[in-house]
């Protein structure tokens, strides 16, 4: 199927989600179904546009359309804002999902009034709830790309349907617009969640349209970057190698004040060579949340050349791909965490999501089931002790002391990378999800 120009007569509508972890995974799966020759319309707000430059620089030909909607008029969401990586997720999620389903009757139009209308929708699995609907009425198959991995999956799907964990009208909606479904294309590979997909199978969707097709890594130099490229891997051409520690909490999470002194902290006694990713604290900023430390943490940081702070976007998969990265502290957000596998560094666990299926099922599953991963501290709530930090963060990037974990995680490298290549798992399901859509026929206007 690769490069098969036969399969431009399959027409995708694909619809992400407008946060910086969804979207970007999101486009390059379609980058990887452009390359299979299908034909895409994505559908983006004015602001969420730059995402999908990537795509834009790839795809000269006619195959690669841009539906642009204005944002829906709403007074839920701060005016202006069109990304949840602007405000809190926990709170604006939802909020996002309700607001976006506006799109859903342009869309009914666009559709009727289309020479060449799609014969599916892939839309991101916090938005099933209303492009199921969508998809039913049009008279399509909706099919839900998850940027979780299977495990997180089937934990979020037992915790809120059988063991009614987070009974919220929201959590349960997501969990059945999911399983309600066509099909799951999940960001991850069956070596790695193979059993886990069986299990969502047969305990919920009740068939087998699930497609394992990662990773799924993100473009290179997509995000907004606050600090040039070049000036990063120029300190970092300085570092020994797998010498420094790169600490970074993704797109969302803010720490409090006591974790970020004791990671500051940490960072001073420990005495290893460093970057360190801060977000911007929120607006109107009352608990002091990523706030820097005010004795002169930076300061020192600068004048000594030991470490880089930087704050905003940094170019993550830059600086994990170096050879000098030999640890990375992190949140373990699924994304971060397939980068880092890939790049071969050493994780460090210090799981941050409010709900316990996203990033502490997922530090259970690298730290306990498959010892690839230690763990730095245990939750959201949690502070580090500086002292054990420091050593941690010491023994991560220690050439005395080489850790069993970082050997294993370079076999699991090895079995990922294995996956998207040719023939690989992923591959072949990738293969199989072409096949499907070019089985599926048009609808007639």
């Amino acid at each position: 199927m690769q490069g098969g120009e036969g399969n431009s007569s399959i027409h995708i509508l694909s619809i992400p989600f407008p946060t910086v972890g969804h979207i970007l995974p999101h486009v390059e799966l379609l980058h990887r179904l452009l390359l299979r020759g299908l034909t895409i319309t994505v559908v983006v707000t004015p602001k969420n546009l730059d995402y999908l430059n990537p795509l834009l620089s790839f795809q000269s030909s006619n195959r690669l359309h841009i539906l642009v909607f204005p944002f829906p008029s709403n007074t839920s969401i701060p005016h202006g804002v069109e990304n949840v990586k602007d405000v809190d997720h926990i709170v604006y999620t939802p909020r996002f999902v309700t607001v976006l389903a506006q799109l859903k009757d342009p869309l009914v139009q666009w559709f009727q009034t289309h020479p060449f209308p799609p014969v599916a929708i892939i839309s991101d699995f916090l938005l099933a709830s209303w492009t199921n609907p969508l998809a039913s009425q049009l008279n399509l198959k909706n099919l839900s790309f998850s940027v979780l991995n299977a495990h997180s999956m089937f934990h979020w799907m037992e915790l809120i349907l059988k063991h009614k964990h987070d009974t919220s009208e929201f959590s349960t909606k997501l969990v059945l617009g999911c399983i309600e479904s066509w099909g799951i294309i999940l960001n991850t590979f069956t070596e790695l969640d193979g059993d886990k997909i069986k299990s969502i199978q047969e305990e919920f969707t009740k068939h087998d349209r699930l497609w394992a097709l990662g990773p799924l890594q993100k473009e290179k130099d997509s995000e907004r970057v606050s600090i040039p490229q070049d000036q990063v891997i120029e300190w970092l051409d300085s570092c020994q190698d797998k010498s420094v520690v790169y600490i970074a909490f993704g797109s969302q999470v803010r720490l409090s004040k006591p974790q970020m002194e004791a990671v500051a902290s940490a960072l001073e006694k420990s005495g290893v060579r460093f970057i360190w990713a801060v977000r911007d604290p929120r607006k109107g900023n009352e608990d002091e949340d990523n706030e820097i430390p005010d004795q002169g943490f930076e300061e020192h940081v600068a004048g000594s050349g030991r470490g880089l702070v930087i704050k905003g976007w940094t170019p993550q998969l830059a600086i994990l791909e170096h050879r000098a990265v030999g640890s990375f502290l992190t949140h373990c957000g699924w994304n971060s965490t397939l980068e880092a596998l890939l790049s071969g560094v050493l994780l460090l666990a210090w799981p941050m999501a409010l709900v316990e299926v996203e990033h502490s099922a997922i530090a259970k599953l690298l730290v306990d089931e498959l010892g690839v991963a230690i763990r730095a501290c245990e939750d959201l709530n949690s502070v580090s002790d500086a002292t054990k930090l420091a050593n941690l963060l010491s023994e991560s990037v220690s050439i005395e002391r080489p850790r069993p974990e970082r050997v294993r995680a370079m076999k699991l490298r090895e079995t990922a990378m294995a996956a998207i290549q040719k023939g690989g798992s992923s591959d072949k399901a990738m293969d199989g999800l072409v096949e499907t859509l070019c089985s599926l026929k048009p609808t007639k206007n």
